[in-house]
């Protein structure tokens, strides 16, 4: 469900409507927030009350930002797919240069890490 929340959020029937309205809005906040119009919120608003609507977007406003000052900093996250602690490093190594689903890859070079290890 992650994955498709990702990668086809749009499309996927494993989505339910009112999330894929706030993938839709969280999605144009981080690429497009012209495109934030009156329409989002009235999409928004058949799920959603007022005070929910401004808590998601807080909440969204305040990840791009820290994924943007993260960014900056080239800042990789501690924790592989799997959960385990890691050095920048190997973090870098397992996530690559994007953000990308952990089945298209950081799993797999996660545990194969563990497999190299041993």
């Amino acid at each position: 469900m992650i994955d498709d929340g990702i990668d086809n959020y749009e499309t996927s029937d494993k989505i339910s409507a009112a999330d894929r309205v706030a993938l839709r809005y969280a999605d144009r906040m981080a690429s497009a927030p012209d495109k934030i119009d009156a329409e989002i919120y009235e999409q928004l608003g058949e799920h959603y009350s007022a005070a929910e609507i401004i808590e998601l977007g807080a909440y969204i406003g305040f990840n791009i930002g820290y994924h943007t000052f993260f960014g900056s900093l080239d800042f990789y996250p501690m924790f592989t797919p799997d959960g385990r602690l890691v050095t920048q490093e190997e973090s870098r190594r397992i996530y690559g240069a994007q953000p990308t689903s952990h089945l298209k890859g950081p799993m797999q070079r996660a545990t194969s890490s563990d497999e190299a290890a041993e």
